[in-house]
């Protein structure tokens, strides 16, 4: 068993505009060859892999391995929405933990269509029936029901924000155009590929994308075995879900999971020795401007009265602005919901090296990773460089 582990590799391949001709399996496959030479090691001296892909069919994993070989080690699939690779990431870090593996790669791939419909796009299959917003407290069955409708829950979201918060809409404006203007300084971000944003979205979503990343993750013996990078540790990684009592006000904040980043934050700062007022740069889940608002107060960073002040003053961490998001986030980068939380991880490491050219926060040694599938399942790691 090992009490530590560490991230020895990674790697990205540039998010782009959805269709085009790249397969699963050639996006993945230089996101794992990146991954590899970033480690400085071998595929043949991975224990497991652990794939996240939300629109393969099944066998995915071994389109994915094609491109580097097939070794006969144990393959772990997941598709669980915008939470696949963060849930991937976490069950590839409990193995490490538990001693079932030195070493486990982990990637994940979104290779979806040009005509997708936003309900596709979110792992959805299209309403058999007409559905009002189901935005109020009705029963547990409502809870789930409500995220059948994503576009209506994150409409709501920002009517809340706007009307109940005082938020000034003009602080939506200013989200949107940083996102637009770190997307710029990221080579990965589809908005560099994309004159504006997809049509179907409703305003202050972020633009789906086709992209893959990968993260290689070792034991401290491993790597010194080995002769891998061993500078990044995971400090912690925690993994919540809502409870009845916390929807049970209805209100689409905490449906959207402000009430779950807040309790799984709290436990992975614990797990860390750390607080919010330690963290140098984050990369926080905004699937929309208002999710971006709201998660940034619950992981810490401002209270939710100082959103606009927040947003105004440059999205600072440490005083250090553009911290939160420097990649440009899901807004500016894109989300490829089978990648998304591993190019999260894959930014952090490179702002943690000091290689993120051009959109580094300098100084960065602790880093915040923070993903939610509509708000179901809310996953947060905290990443240190020794």
């Amino acid at each position: 068993m090992s009490e530590r582990v560490l991230i020895a590799g990674a790697g990205m391949v540039p998010f782009l505009p959805l269709g085009g001709c790249d397969s699963h399996a050639a996006l993945a496959g230089q996101a794992i060859r990146a991954a590899l030479a970033d480690a400085r090691i071998d595929y043949d001296l991975v224990d497991q892999v652990f794939t996240a892909c939300v629109h393969g069919e099944s066998g995915i994993a071994e389109q994915m391995l094609s491109q580097i070989g097939y070794s006969g080690v144990p393959v772990f699939s997941l598709a669980d929405g915008c939470a696949s690779a963060s849930s991937a990431f976490q069950l590839a870090r409990n193995s490490v933990l538990c001693g079932q593996a030195e070493c486990v790669l982990v990637m994940g791939v979104e290779c979806m269509p040009a005509r997708i419909s936003n309900r596709e796009f979110f792992g959805l299959k299209e309403l058999a029936r007409d559905e009002s917003a189901m935005v109020g407290p009705s029963g547990d069955v409502a809870f789930v029901e409500r995220r059948q409708q994503p576009a209506l829950l994150f409409a709501a979201q920002t009517s809340w924000l706007l009307t109940r918060l005082g938020v000034a809409e003009n602080s939506f404006d200013q989200v949107l155009e940083r996102a637009r203007i770190q997307a710029g300084l990221n080579p990965y971000a589809v908005l560099n590929r994309v004159p504006d944003r997809d049509g179907w979205l409703p305003p202050y979503l972020c633009p789906p994308a086709r992209g893959a990343a990968a993260v290689l993750i070792c034991t401290p013996a491993f790597a010194l075995r080995f002769g891998a990078r061993a500078d990044i540790t995971v400090l912690a990684s925690a993994r919540g879900s809502d409870s009845a009592s916390e929807q049970e006000s209805g209100c689409v904040l905490d449906v959207l999971g402000r009430a779950t980043t807040r309790r799984v934050a709290q436990q992975a700062y614990q797990q860390a020795g750390l607080g919010a007022e330690d963290i140098d740069v984050a990369e926080l889940h905004d699937q929309s401007v208002g999710d971006f608002m709201v998660n940034s107060a619950a992981l810490g960073f401002c209270r939710e009265d100082e959103i606009d002040r927040f947003v105004q003053f440059g999205h600072r961490l440490k005083g250090r602005m553009n911290a939160v998001n420097p990649s440009g986030g899901l807004l500016g980068r894109g989300h490829a919901p089978g990648a998304t939380g591993l190019a999260q991880l894959v930014e952090l490491v490179w702002q943690l090296r000091d290689m993120a050219d051009g959109r580094q926060i300098t100084g960065a040694r602790t880093a915040l990773q923070h993903s939610t599938a509509l708000g179901r399942a809310v996953s947060i790691t905290i990443l240190q460089r020794t």
